[in-house]
């Protein structure tokens, strides 16, 4: 008896190959957190957690251990278990008298923590994190992200500047040496001021399989005729009140970078398009206090007002998508009943896929780093296609059908 893969449509018809579901997260700098002027601290940071619900939040500017373990239980209290990872106190050059940290804080039933570093540096320490992630019923699986959460020196010159550029090549260094296609998460307050200062340039620089991504893709952000401004994040203030800097929304200081695995769209975890924001900002803030800004399109001015009070910073927020494989039967591809079928699975040397499709169809078979390695356009109900040259191993087949646009795409073992 044959056995046939069928490829399910993905986009129109809404029935996929993929059960989708998301991971939400979140970086913020907290400002001295827990200490500072304004009372009642965890109370307003519990209302902007309410309101994005992360799984994953990333945290600068702490200032103490019980700190963390009030957003633990914070967390918790609003959601279900969260854990955070271990607080250490900055390691990193001593005899500086300011000391802050960052840690993590997540839903255990998303992740567990696999192992934590405190990384030294020429300034301030990079925490790093590996987080397994867990299948849907709890069970570990074998993906893990690679987290690090960063603050880098602020302040313009360029002592500062050579200061987070020192920091970078640390970071970037620990970066070369995860395994090839790596799922790495960059994430914190960079304070950089252009797109063209060293630190961030070395962040994006070429790694291999591991190289990081700006999601956002905008690394024109400080010239005078950027028009964007819903990606600044830092000043929430137009006065620096008591705590934090002042003089408005005009600076991209904090960031959530990914490695190319998770920008792969092909991929099992994968950014989702147009998901990373500075939370609150909808483009009409620039040199403005938060709360004297546009609540259109945006979040309800209640939470522009704990924004504003709890940090001069805004959080970053963007979600990654999961894409699991169901098993399926049959396809319909169309209101003429169309199907596709592609056989073996595994295969060794040869697909054969039959169709009962009247059009042609543009067949593709991608690595799972999103690589194309063969592309074939099938004009007869039934095609032989030689795989012999594909080293053995999972990939991705895509079709198209070429008059409608019709998508599918399914998953291939290859084996020898």
């Amino acid at each position: 008896m044959k056995k046939y893969l069928i490829l399910l449509f993905l986009v129109v018809y809404g029935t996929s190959i993929f059960a989708q579901s998301e991971i939400k997260i979140m970086s913020y700098n907290l400002l001295v957190y827990p200490e500072g002027s304004m009372v009642n601290r965890i109370d307003t940071l519990s209302k902007i957690l309410d309101f994005y619900k992360p799984d994953l939040l990333l945290v600068q500017e702490l200032k103490s251990e019980q700190g963390l373990k009030d957003i633990e239980q914070e967390l918790s209290d609003l959601f279900g278990n969260y854990k955070a990872g271990t607080y250490v106190p900055q390691v990193s050059n001593p005899a500086n008298s300011w000391r802050l940290q960052q840690n993590l804080i997540f839903n255990e039933a998303v992740f567990e923590l696999v192992s934590e570093q405190v990384i030294e540096t020429p300034y301030r320490d990079v925490n790093y994190f590996q987080l397994r992630i867990l299948e849907e019923d709890g069970t570990p699986s074998t993906d893990v992200l690679h987290t690090y959460v960063t603050h880098l020196k602020s302040s313009q010159g360029s002592n500062n500047e050579q200061l987070r550029l020192g920091m970078v090549e640390v970071l970037m260094d620990h970066v070369s040496l995860l395994p090839a296609e790596s799922k790495v998460l960059v994430a914190g307050d960079f304070n950089v001021y252009y797109g063209g200062e060293p630190a961030y340039e070395l962040l994006l620089s070429p790694n291999g399989t591991n190289t990081l991504h700006d999601p956002i893709d905008m690394p024109g952000w400080a010239s005078s005729n950027f028009s964007h401004t819903e990606v600044y994040s830092q000043s929430t203030r137009l006065s620096s009140l008591a705590d934090g800097s002042g003089g408005g929304m005009d600076d991209r200081f904090d960031f959530i970078l990914l490695s190319e695995q998770l920008m792969n769209p092909m991929a099992k975890f994968v950014y989702q398009a147009d998901s990373y924001k500075a939370l609150g900002n909808n483009g009409t803030c620039y040199n403005q206090d938060l709360i004297n800004c546009s609540t259109v399109d945006n979040v309800p001015f209640d939470m522009l007002r704990s924004f504003y009070y709890m940090s001069d910073h805004l959080p970053i927020v963007l979600n990654l998508n999961i894409n699991e494989a169901v098993a399926t039967d049959e396809l319909s591809l169309s209101s003429e009943n169309q199907r596709i079928a592609m056989m073996p699975n595994p295969a060794n040397a040869q697909l054969v896929i039959e169709t009962n499709a009247k059009k042609s169809i543009d067949f593709r078979i991608f690595s799972l780093q999103g690589k194309l390695m063969l592309r074939q356009s099938l004009v007869e109900q039934k095609t032989k296609i030689d795989i012999a040259r594909l080293p053995q191993g999972l990939y991705l087949v895509q079709t198209k059908d070429q008059i409608t646009g019709l998508s599918e795409v399914a998953k291939l073992l290859i084996q020898r």
